[in-house]
Formats: C-alpha cells, structure tokens, sequence
C-alpha cells in the first residue's frame, strides 16, 4: 500500500522534469534555418616578385597574418601591402581592422597575380573603383603616394629634397651582396620624421630595381647562450615620403631617399632595411644602429 502510494506521488513529478528537460533541449537547440555555413574566406593572390595591394575604406590599424614568417605586411594609411617572402609559401589567414570594422581573408601564393589591387572601399566588399580612380586589376603608380594629406606630403618631400643635396656623412654603415653596395649615406629627424638617404652601388652591369622597400624597427637583438635571441620585437615602419620602383642602373652609383615615422630606439636596437629587386633575387638587408638615428641632426 505504502510503494503504491509513493509511486502515485512520485509519478507527476517524474513525467514535469521530463517535460522541463525537453523543454530546455529544445530552446538550447537552434532550428535549422537559424545554422548558416561559415562564409568562405576570400582568396588574395600574392607572390615573391611583386606587390599586392588592398584598400579599405578607413584606416588600417591592425594586421595579423597567420604565418607571418612567410609574407612582408606594410600598412600605409587606409592601405595594406603584401608581398610573400619565398617562392610556394603555405595559405594563410589575414585579419585586417579598418576603422572600426574588421575583414578576414587568406593569402595565397601564386606566381604572378593577375589582379594585383584589391578595392575594398565600398563596404568591405571586394569591388572596382568608380571615377577617376584606379581600377581594380592594376596596381598604383606610386605606392608611397596612398591616401596621405598633400600638405603633410609637401612639406616631407622637400626636406627629403634638401637631403639629396647634403654630402655624405655614414659611409661606414654598408653592405655588400652580390655586386652592390648598400650604405647609409644620410640621416636626419624633425618632430615627425626620419629622413633617410641610401647609397647604392651597382657594380654588376644589370640594372637594379627596387621595387619594395621593407623598415622594421627591431629591439632586442642582442643573443645569449649558443646564439638564441632574447625576447627579439619587430615593428614594422611604413614609408611616409620617397619614390618607389626606384632604379640604379648597371655600373653606376645611386640614390635612395625616404621619410619614415619617427621612433626612438634602445641601444639595443637598430633599424633593419631591406631592398628588394622587381624580376630578381638579389636582396639587401643594412641594419642601421639606433646611434646613428638617435643622434642624427635635425632638418
């Protein structure tokens, strides 16, 4: 009589929590046309001998490319410049942030890019500018020249005007590679900028064209036991003022000038600059000491 009545009591209470049960699984299960397929990243192409562009809408604050070992990433305004460091580098997912927005695609290495200027300017869509502007599937003339402020502008490409005309001053600080010579030549700071003027010597009878100019600050260099470098930090450093696809032809000797952010460096820091040939191989890397910048004059 006892378990009858207890199972009668029990009974109610079993079959509510087995309906709350079914209840709670069902709103925590989300219908079928609420499920969306993750979108599919879109492809940009780059390579190791050319540049890939891509324009967003607002400035580009931030960068971050999955395997960053195998490509060069330069943020200038409201673009990016992209240019993988080897031939065959693996795929690998690109996040940028542009103004307040964000837009995620992945890299992929490719020969020679067919299309080597992605406009993203119209709601971070892919699409083909309008007007007068250039037109998605070519590249810009000038890549240092992107969205900056002409005053700004003006003023950086006269002092770097007034640098050209300077004698030399860091023929020490060079390097030598492949039949050319890479030095530093001048260096100058204002409240803004690093000026700088580099001196290349092409003894070989090709003619040498720059075609990417990569600046990174680099901050604690220096190695410890069986060579292992201590917390190294990189930070790349966007043009503000020069020329690009720069030429110094066979068996001649030229100049190449350039404005960059002005920073401050550690003694065991230094400024790493690297020149890279359109249609070729032969790289240059100066390292450039913090000293030299640090108590450069002004201009």
């Amino acid at each position: 009589m006892l378990s009858n009545l207890l199972l009668a009591l029990g009974l109610p209470l079993l079959l509510a929590s087995a309906s709350s049960a079914q209840t709670t699984s069902a709103m925590l299960r989300p219908a079928s046309s609420a499920v969306h397929a993750a979108p599919t990243l879109l492809d940009v192409a780059v390579s190791d001998s050319s540049t890939t562009y891509l324009v967003f809408s607002g400035p580009v604050s931030l960068v971050d490319v999955g395997m960053a070992n195998n490509y060069l990433v330069k943020i200038e305004a409201n673009a990016v410049f992209v240019r993988a460091r080897r031939k065959s580098a693996p795929p690998t997912p690109m996040l940028i942030r542009f103004g307040s927005k964000y837009w995620m695609g992945r890299l992929v290495y490719v020969n020679r890019p067919v299309l080597q200027l992605y406009d993203f300017q119209k709601d971070g869509a892919l699409g083909m500018s309008t007007g007068t502007g250039a037109v998605a599937g070519s590249a810009p003339e000038n890549e240092l020249a992107l969205d900056k402020e002409r005053g700004k502008k003006a003023a950086v490409e006269s002092k770097l005007g007034k640098l050209r005309k300077s004698k030399e001053e860091h023929q020490a600080v060079a390097v030598v590679d492949n039949d050319l010579v890479l030095s530093l030549a001048n260096v100058r700071n204002d409240k803004d900028f690093t000026y700088l003027r580099f001196k290349v010597i092409n003894h070989s009878a090709i003619d040498y064209n720059v075609d990417f100019t990569d600046f990174q600050l680099v901050e604690n260099a220096q190695k410890k036991f069986l060579a292992k470098k201590k917390n190294e930090a990189r930070r790349p450093l966007a043009p503000s003022g020069g020329l690009a696809n720069q030429v110094v032809s066979g068996r001649t000797t030229g100049y190449l000038t350039y404005a960059i952010p002005l920073y401050a460096a550690t003694d065991r820091g230094y400024l790493e600059v690297t020149l890279r040939e359109l249609n070729g191989a032969r790289v240059l890397v100066l390292p450039v000491p913090s000293r030299v910048i640090n108590r450069a004059s002004t201009i």
